[in-house]
């Protein structure tokens, strides 16, 4: 009991708590000993405040310490895994969005500092297939030890994703080249636009630096890449016929 007293006394406001369930205590057995005291001996009161005094401190420390409880099941919740990241297209033909936490951009992002605009390949590739053919030799060329790990070529348009080394681990990059061009809205260049590229660029992993529960930011690598792949293509951002994209 005195062992308990000492660790408790080191507890940031137990201190307190303590010498309140003390005071308790001594009145409780004050109490208890002139209602008892002729039929009660000594040796069973003496039981009976050390069997309070434990009750009490098993009380005093689970109240202690459940914020410290509750905020450690906060953090776990918060850097729990997500589990295996799905890559590839959503069905029935849709890029996916961002996975929470991750350092991403994507054109299926509903979340505003996410999202990128998507991309026109020029009129002068056959199809979907001739174009993902230049995207494919042009991130290859552009990103330095990036990989081609899946390639899908479908009526509708052509699917390839590569892994690349990223700031903070394996970074991957998908996109996915339409054989629909944007329609002619009699915007200036809209007449070159060929097949449209839309695409997501993300972490494998999450980092956190303790105690922080904010993820490790890639200081905008997802972009950067994206933006050295289209500028070694030549291609244009969707709607860059406005000022804004040249600013």
């Amino acid at each position: 009991t005195l062992a308990m007293r000492a660790q408790l006394a080191t507890v940031p406001g137990c201190d307190r708590a303590l010498r309140a369930v003390q005071n308790s205590t001594r009145a409780s057995s004050s109490v208890t000993s002139s209602v008892t005291s002729s039929a009660s001996t000594p040796s069973t009161l003496a039981r009976r405040d050390r069997r309070s005094i434990l009750f009490s401190s098993a009380a005093l420390v689970a109240t202690a310490f459940a914020p410290t409880a509750r905020a450690q099941t906060n953090a776990r919740t918060i850097m729990e895994p997500e589990g295996e990241l799905e890559l590839g297209l959503q069905p029935p033909g849709r890029v996916r969005g961002c996975p929470r936490e991750h350092n991403c951009v994507s054109t299926s992002s509903r979340e505003s500092d996410k999202y990128a605009s998507p991309w026109t390949a020029p009129n002068t590739f056959r199809d979907a297939k001739d174009a993902a053919n230049a995207l494919v030799d042009a991130t290859l060329e552009s990103v330095e030890n990036s990989k081609l790990i899946m390639r899908e070529d479908r009526a509708e348009g052509s699917f390839v994703g590569f892994s690349v080394p990223g700031k903070l681990g394996d970074d991957v990059v998908e996109f996915w080249v339409k054989n629909e061009p944007v329609s002619d809205r009699n915007w200036s260049g809209d007449e070159g636009n060929g097949p449209l590229v839309l695409y997501r660029s993300f972490a494998m992993d999450v980092k956190y630096v303790y105690p922080f529960m904010t993820p490790v930011s890639d200081l905008g690598e997802q972009s950067k890449r994206l933006r050295r792949i289209r500028e070694s293509l030549g291609w244009q951002i969707l709607g860059c016929e406005l000022v804004e994209c040249f600013q």
